[in-house]
């Protein structure tokens, strides 16, 4: 079977010159192919048309028109070429894949690059080989630089042994006399978290820029059954959390490193009322010193008007360190300093701490997983006694591991499983605390 095609000729500034000629449908096609790849897209999506008007499922000929009315500026055809070619293509195959590139390009040349960036991670998914999944991160990381808006969505669930933070004890002891709170005690369920997180480039460019953004973040809790029976009134939205900021910031990149400042305004919630609003300002720097690591620093004064009780308002401030190595295996180790002074008429507020931190993440997987890890320990004193109890001292300890199963991932989000044991030990019995949490989420791989 054979169709005609008319090409034009163009010889300097004559008009096109138009000729048929009788080709076979795989000369069609590969003649659309030369033609759109040799920089005609006139000719190209000519020969593409051609070849729909015998086979309107031709997915070659709707891959060449795709590209073609892309170059010639018709996007919206473009983009029904793509998706058309996307719906007829066998899944997994270059086919697919390349309509895929194809719709990300049109979208992101029109200037809808969060839609663009959709399609990429589509492409990725349908890569046939490593090296068109190469291509598809490198144009998406590409579409991303250059794309104002970032949207960040969180889900996390949350096993716990204790969601409401209650003591190991329930037995106070004052002045050598023992009281006991029956309600004071660990309570299981699940915590499920729902986080949004959008940041918008208001002007600059990758290396010197300005930005606003806004977040949102809500935690609720599902009491257990043993938990409400060992405390009938018990209510687990009495302690759900949320939190939302908004922000503005400047970021700059230079030849020794990258530095940025923010200024947050936010508001607290606890069980569904206010609990504090606060202002934020926060420094931060990162210099890379060749083979030996990166070095970090980070500073936050924070201003929090308590709405619960005024006196436990608080003005803190924070100081960070830390130094990241890469090992020759690939993994990346980081040791962080953290300090912390928070002034207050309360005192079980007022408080200054010091923390250690140490994170690792693994380079290869381990059985298909990403591997990391992460350990703390934290000592806080408190500047003024509690009433009939003391000076509160507590020593808190944190470990925990995550994987995360890459081979499971969907359009680059892959499940994501984590364990955290963590616990305070106070001079104070009735303050003393332990929990034990299974963390299951959803993690971008890219």
């Amino acid at each position: 079977m054979a169709f005609a095609a008319c090409i034009g000729l163009w010889v300097g500034d004559a008009q096109p010159v138009f000729a048929e000629e009788r080709l076979s449908i795989e000369e069609g096609r590969t003649l659309a192919v030369v033609l759109v790849r040799s920089g005609q897209p006139t000719a190209a999506r000519v020969a593409a048309k051609a070849l729909l008007t015998r086979d309107p499922d031709d997915v070659v000929a709707l891959l060449v028109l795709a590209r073609a009315a892309r170059d010639l500026g018709f996007y919206d055809e473009a983009a029904s070429a793509a998706r058309r070619a996307f719906r007829l293509a066998p899944e997994g195959s270059r086919d697919r894949f390349g309509a895929s590139l194809a719709m990300a390009q049109a979208l992101a040349s029109d200037g809808k690059r969060g839609r663009a960036q959709f399609w990429l991670r589509r492409a990725a998914q349908e890569a046939p080989d490593k090296g068109a999944r190469a291509v598809a991160l490198r144009d998406l990381n590409y579409v991303r630089a250059r794309n104002p808006l970032s949207v960040k969505l969180q889900f996390n669930v949350f096993p716990s042994s204790n969601v409401n933070g209650g003591p190991t004890t329930n037995v106070l002891v004052v002045g050598g006399l023992e009281f006991v709170n029956p309600d004071a005690v660990p309570l299981s369920g699940a915590g499920v978290t729902l986080g949004f997180d959008a940041t918008l480039r208001l002007a600059g460019t990758e290396a010197n820029q300005v930005f606003a953004g806004v977040s949102v973040e809500s935690t609720s809790y599902q009491l257990s059954d043993r938990a409400r029976a060992l405390v009938p009134t018990a209510r687990a939205e009495d302690y759900a959390t949320a939190q939302a900021v908004l922000l503005v910031g400047w970021a700059g990149r230079r030849d020794w490193g990258r530095m940025s400042a923010r200024l947050s305004f936010g508001r607290d919630w606890r069980g569904g009322d206010p609990l504090a609003d606060w202002t934020r300002l926060s420094l931060s720097a990162e210099r890379g010193f060749g083979d030996l690591g990166v070095g970090d620093l980070s500073l936050a004064l924070t201003d929090r008007d308590r709405k619960d009780l005024s006196i436990r308002s608080s003005e803190e401030l924070s100081l960070g360190a830390g130094w990241t190595w890469t090992l020759g295996s690939g993994d990346r180790l980081r040791l962080g300093l953290d300090l912390g002074k928070v002034w207050s008429d309360a005192a079980s507020v007022a408080r200054h701490s010091t923390a250690l931190n140490l994170s690792w993440r693994r380079a290869k997987p381990v059985l298909g997983m990403q591997v990391s890890a992460f350990g703390s320990l934290e000592v806080t004193d408190y500047e003024r006694p509690l009433e009939l109890l003391g000076t509160e001292h507590d020593v808190t300890a944190e470990l925990g591991v995550t994987a995360v199963l890459s081979d499971y991932d969907v359009l680059g989000f892959a499940p994501e499983v984590g364990f955290v044991l963590s616990r305070t030990e106070s001079n104070i019995s009735a303050l003393t605390t332990e929990a034990a949490e299974l963390r299951l989420g959803i993690h971008s791989l890219y």
